[in-house]
């Protein structure tokens, strides 16, 4: 499967994956993230928003209030199970 046919949603939970996003030490806001990923503010908070609802993501407000995301468990196995 080439990058182009992989869709923005699942771009940027392999995207997470790929540079070890996976613990709140290391959550990026969504201004780093949309630097990453290639794509509109407007669309990465959608795609965050309905990541977090699936279970696929968590954030935590950080000491300077920005909200950081982070992959979950349930998002690792996400990312796996789309490439196996």
């Amino acid at each position: 499967m080439s990058e182009g046919q992989i869709r923005p949603a699942d771009r940027l939970l392999l995207t997470l994956h790929n540079f070890g996003i996976v613990n709140e030490k290391v959550g990026k806001t969504d201004n780093e993230l949309v630097q990453i990923g290639g794509i509109s503010v407007e669309q990465l908070r959608d795609i965050l928003n309905t990541h977090e609802t699936a279970g696929y993501l968590e954030s935590i407000t950080d000491r300077n209030g920005s909200k950081r995301y982070f992959l979950t468990g349930k998002g690792i196995i996400r990312v796996s199970s789309a490439f196996t």
